[in-house]
């Protein structure tokens, strides 16, 4: 089973995350490996995460902030 580019665009957060299975994951990488398109887009969806994830390992977060987040979510 190959992917199109809707599929792979589909499973591209997943992928990213490491959360497919193997076999999709072998999937999506053999489909990167073949379309210059998916991969520009895997490319920039990874940017975005690493430059994201050090922004947030530089920024000070309030003490208060997960007793917030819990609040909320359990008031949803």
């Amino acid at each position: 089973m190959n992917l199109n580019c809707e599929e792979t665009y589909q499973r591209m957060q997943d992928y990213l995350d490491r959360e497919l299975s193997a076999i999709e994951m072998a999937l999506v990488t053999e489909h990167l490996i073949g379309c210059g398109i998916c991969a520009e887009e895997f490319e920039f969806e990874a940017l975005v995460l690493r430059k994201l994830g050090r922004t947030l390992l530089d920024t000070d977060i309030p003490k208060d902030l997960e007793e917030r987040v819990l609040t909320a979510i359990s008031n949803a």
